[in-house]
């Protein structure tokens, strides 16, 4: 499947996932081919190499970035001339921010092999996020070249030819893709922009207004005609725009910054405090919020939080004289005169003219009984033969909202905002903001077995089998194998010390036993098709055993997912651990973890109605699992019942599951 964009954020999936297998012409396939039989080496250390990027590859499905990373070392120390371990690794360093080793991957993997055109739309995200425009509209030229109709990777090329200012190049490839997708409406957005940048705003309101007509709650153009409004100071409409925009981005800190000046300026006071402190309960570093929030509750006479707000600002600007400046009268209104006279100081010595900071530091000095030096600050304003009346509040300009660059002492009443800046506004809704992390929503996986369970602020993930128990007794140096909803993240690590270290003890106990012992550290390691043919072995030797068929269930989901849900193999996967797990809940119909399991399956494959009746039938046989909970709250939320899933995660987070905590804040934005 080739990269599409995501209808609410805008964002494009552009990384292919490297899981999926991609459509290669004949002629590379034969080239492929070609290069493979001329390899001088041995058939085993190509089973190598390609079972541990497989490996890789199942890491990479469930977002272990740095063990998939391992695996693919390893493949290319064993086979440096492979491409597509560097590609994989490429992916994996680009999830975690490691844009230039990620470039630099991808530039070796189209060394070896030019023909992978998912390499050079890799390289090109990575080239934006280094800056690298020009190189990036390099890239997307060669995709294009043999994909010319691939919506997103021309899209991409425009928003790289608009940061280029080449608006005409970027306006070509956006009326191709009108030409032939009409509805793709954020071609119009894109647009808009090159509109603006070129002063033509109402041209930019018309395509906003365009866009709003084949999606009426598209954040983006929102926010666009919300900050228009704002500039031009209509500030009812501003409040209005940006509140529709809000609800379709409601994570989106800058539009509470936006909102909250427009409610600024309408006297909303009580209703602009809480947009800044949603901003800042978001960003928690956000200089604009924390800057403009302290100058509100100074101005409302919430001197004490309001010199917490500047202390902020100070602390991350120090040189900031306006800051400086409301702090030092903050301190002077609460009484803390010598902290008012360090900061006159401070500003006195940057602006050895500023005569109304002798004054000021005058009254200070002489509140703490320094008399000689509030004469020394008066006696220099009289030298100057200043009037006090210099002190009095000049007539601030019509614009309420000054740059945070500009540190016109006449300017320190008036709110501020970012410079603007062109890579913000759009490749901003593109990427999206890499401090807004929210919480995963993924689903935790199934009860497996595993020789490391979990233990993580109060969080105890083991069930019970019978089984189980039977199992220890029988293998006593095994006792530490058990039933785990979760893995740790040092299990990939952990598990080939693991099978060094049991290996002498697995072959004193029966084969069966054996066989499932291995099936866990394999499934650990990401090598799911070893650790499929060990459990099959257990199934075999003992078909009627709840474990061996719960195993195989996860190992098969797990498998699924890392071969993607609509792959022919991956159904065929998920349609056994079903069969697997309607034979376990036959052996045993009131265990909890295999009914908790087949809700696991169901939620997989999007099942919501049979997922959410089987957690209930799990919670039933076990009200005690925080595990059910919070699957259930997920379903919940993906059917848009708030209420019930805010009560699970809170059930959930009871129970020591406290990342369900974190859940329940995510949903106060969804609702």
């Amino acid at each position: 499947m080739r990269r599409q964009l995501d209808p609410k954020s805008g964002k494009p999936l552009s990384i292919h996932c490297p899981t999926r297998s991609h459509q290669r012409s004949v002629g590379q396939w034969i080239l492929w081919l070609v290069v493979f039989f001329l390899l001088p080496l041995s058939s085993s250390a190509q089973v190598d190499a390609e079972a541990v990027t497989l490996m890789g590859r199942n890491a990479l499905s469930v977002d272990d970035y740095l063990t998939a990373i391992r695996y693919f070392n390893q493949a290319i120390e064993a086979k440096p001339y492979l491409a597509r371990p560097y590609y994989y690794r490429a992916y994996a360093k680009f999830t975690l921010e490691d844009y230039a080793g990620a470039e630099a991957d991808c530039s070796k993997s189209i060394d070896l092999n030019p023909f992978l055109v998912d390499v050079y739309e890799l390289r090109g995200l990575c080239r934006i996020h280094n800056e690298d425009y020009q190189g990036a509209v390099a890239d997307y030229t060669r995709a294009l070249r043999e994909m010319p109709e691939e919506q997103g990777t021309r899209y991409n090329r425009a928003l790289c030819q608009l940061q280029l200012k080449h608006y005409d190049e970027a306006e070509a490839d956006l009326d191709y893709l009108l030409r032939r997708t009409p509805n793709f409406y954020r071609s119009y957005m894109v647009k808009a922009q090159i509109a603006l940048e070129r002063g033509d705003t109402l041209r930019g309101i018309a395509l906003m207004d365009t866009v709003l007509t084949y999606n009426a709650a598209e954040g983006s153009a929102w926010s666009f005609k919300g900050r228009y409004a704002l500039q031009k100071n209509e500030l009812v409409q501003a409040d209005s725009f940006l509140t529709r925009a809000l609800q379709a981005m409601p994570t989106d800190h800058d539009l509470y910054v936006a909102r909250a000046q427009a409610r600024h300026g309408l006297g909303l006071f009580d209703l602009a405090l809480e947009d800044y402190d949603r901003a800042i309960e978001l960003i928690p570093r956000h200089f604009v919020a924390h800057y403009n929030r302290g100058l509100l509750r100074s101005f409302t006479g919430d001197y004490n939080q309001a010199l917490e707000d500047f202390d902020f600002v100070l602390g991350v600007e120090p040189d900031n004289t306006l800051a400086r400046y409301n702090r030092a009268q903050l301190r002077a209104q609460t009484g803390d005169y010598r902290g008012a006279a360090a900061d006159y100081t401070v500003l006195i010595k940057a602006y050895p003219n500023f005569y109304y900071g002798y004054l000021s530091r005058a009254e200070c000095r002489r509140k703490i009984g320094d008399v000689s030096g509030a004469v020394s600050d008066e006696t220099v304003v009289a030298r100057h033969e200043l009037d006090v009346a210099f002190g009095r509040k000049k007539k601030t300009s019509t614009r309420k909202v000054r740059q945070r660059s500009d540190h016109a002492f006449e300017n320190y009443a008036q709110l501020i905002e970012e410079d603007p800046d062109t890579v913000r506004n759009v490749f901003g809704t593109l990427y999206g903001k890499v401090q807004n992390q929210t919480v995963s929503d993924e689903f935790l996986p199934m009860y497996a077995l595993a020789f490391r369970p979990v233990f993580a602020h109060g969080y105890h993930s083991v069930g019970y089998l019978a089984e189980m128990s039977r199992l220890q007794e029988a293998d006593a140096p095994l006792r530490k194998f058990s039933l785990t909803a979760a893995a740790d993240a040092s299990a990939a690590t952990d598990a080939e010390a693991d099978l060094l270290r049991l290996r002498p003890l697995l072959e004193a106990i029966p084969d069966s036993h054996a066989a499932l012992y291995l099936s866990s550290i394999y499934a650990a390691q990401y090598d799911y098709t070893a650790a499929l043919h060990e459990v099959n072995r257990a199934v075999q030797a003992d078909s009627a055993s709840l474990a061996p068929r719960l195993q195989r269930a996860s190992i098969l989901m797990r498998s699924a997912r890392a071969a993607t849900l609509e792959a022919p193999e991956a159904r065929a996967n998920l349609a056994l651990a079903a069969a697997d797990l309607s034979l376990a809940a036959h052996l045993e119909p009131q265990n909890a973890y295999v009914v908790y399991n087949q809700g696991c399956l169901w939620a997989e494959q999007k099942l919501w109605q049979q997922a959410l009746e089987a957690f209930d039938r799990a919670l039933q046989l076990d009200p005690g699992l925080p595990e059910a909970y919070y699957n259930r709250a997920l379903v919940h939320a993906r059917l848009g019942h708030w209420a019930e899933s805010k009560a699970d995660f809170s059930r959930a987070g009871q129970l020591g599951l406290y990342k369900a905590y974190a859940q329940i804040k995510a949903l106060k934005t969804k609702n």
